[in-house]
């Protein structure tokens, strides 16, 4: 019943106190934990709470630590409670971060050194057990140096195999999982299984350039020199007529498609893009401000009765405005071995905007004071309006138009999966 009153409690808490700031919510929150312990309730649903604060170095944190050493008994089974967590986690980031907890939880002395070695060991022991069952899939993204039983051979290699097939599907790898892939095959040897598993599945893994610059081409240099020649690709990148500060723009959209887009400025080139600008007119429609006036009448019942003196007006300013835009592209482009590409990229952008300001209340006397509510559905729905938009948004949202067409071109569109 305890455990009861305090859900309870809590909620009821949280709701009452919606505009308590986050510390005064959290200092209730400690207040009906610590009256758990108080009258012997649940030790494990404080833990619960107390365990989410106890090892920063906030006021919350201390005052977390404070309470749990309050009550000898209830420091005496918190390694109990970290036990349980261990035997409870059921992902490799769920392990990895109780390794953390475990080890501040020493530091901050609310377990003891020989608790903290016992612990980890057990959680060593686990991850061990989970890996060889395939309960926890390590990878070598995670961090496995933690655990001293993952780096014996047949840990390895379980993990070696789990890493290779993520790899080989995975759409945007990690760094850490790749290098740890590669460096076993490297430490394995050219002609190893290892690596030859590898060089089976080389072929789908979605590397960029320089990860088989950096990776791949000190195992199997050969293999990492064919694969850049296929998935690199040069682009030269031509404005027409010059525009210098319109290439640098069209440059930075297209450096976003792949790194295994290189854009070059002589020589030869796979690809040759040349964007012609055929038009672009702006027009920019003048602010207008004006004054809305309500009559109390006009004002829903409530707030007129409550927040508005008698016979008084609501008033606020509401200003408009708006940008057109018109603007067409030709995008071209031709390479050796390629069909040639023609796209006229066409369109006009219309925006138009409203804002509503300076809300007040005015008595019939003259006097003004602030309003800080809305007057009624009318000025709800036309203060709901667009906010106003930038020439340079529109121009960036274009440009984003031309990068786009220029990634379908079938040599970039290629590489565009390989980030």
């Amino acid at each position: 019943m305890l455990i009861l009153r305090f859900v309870l409690a809590l909620a009821t808490a949280l709701s009452l106190n919606a505009c308590q700031t986050i510390d005064d919510q959290n200092s209730d929150l400690f207040s009906m934990t610590e009256d758990i312990l108080k009258n012997g309730g649940r030790e494990s649903v404080s833990y619960r709470t107390l365990n989410i604060f106890a090892y920063d170095e906030t006021e919350n944190g201390r005052r977390a630590r404070n309470i749990i050493n309050k009550y000898p008994s209830f420091k005496k089974n918190y390694p109990s409670y970290l036990r349980a967590d261990v035997f409870n986690a059921d992902t490799s980031a769920r392990m990895v971060d109780l390794h953390r907890i475990v080890r501040e939880a020493s530091l901050k002395d609310l377990i003891s050194q020989e608790d903290e070695q016992n612990i980890l060991k057990e959680i060593d022991r686990l991850a061990a057990e989970a890996n060889i069952n395939n309960k926890i899939d390590f990878y070598y993204s995670d961090d496995i140096r933690l655990f001293p039983s993952l780096n014996a051979p047949e840990a390895q290699s379980i993990i070696f195999r789990r890493s290779v097939g993520k790899l080989a599907t995975s759409n945007s790898p990690d760094n850490a999982l790749i290098k740890g892939v590669f460096e076993k095959a490297r430490a394995s040897g050219a002609k190893s299984q290892d690596a030859a598993m590898v060089l089976a599945v080389l072929p789908s893994m979605k590397l960029t350039a320089e990860d088989l610059r950096k990776y791949v081409a000190p195992v199997f240099p050969e293999q990492a020199k064919r694969l850049l020649e296929e998935r690199a690709v040069e682009v030269r990148l031509i404005i027409e007529p010059e525009d210098r500060l319109l290439y640098e723009d069209v440059a930075t959209k297209l450096r976003t498609i792949s790194p295994n887009l290189i854009l070059i400025t002589s020589g030869g080139a796979a690809v040759t893009v040349t964007v012609k600008k055929l038009q672009w007119e702006e027009r920019r429609e003048p602010e207008r401000n004006q004054s809305i006036v309500y009559s109390q009448g006009d004002v829903s019942l409530l707030a007129a009765s409550l927040l508005m003196p008698r016979n008084a007006s609501y008033q606020y300013d509401l200003t408009t405005g708006g940008i057109e835009l018109a603007y067409a592209f030709e995008i071209k482009a031709n390479g050796k071995g390629m069909p040639p590409y023609d796209h006229l990229l066409r369109n006009k952008i219309i925006r138009s905007w409203r804002s509503c300001s300076n809300a007040r209340i005015q008595n019939v006397f003259g006097g003004i004071q602030r309003a800080d509510f809305v007057a009624n559905d009318h000025m709800r729905r036309t203060c709901n309006g667009d906010l106003p938009v930038s020439v340079d948004r529109l121009r960036d949202n274009v440009l984003d138009e031309v990068a786009r067409s220029i990634e379908k071109i079938p040599a970039i569109a290629r590489i565009a999966p390989l980030h």
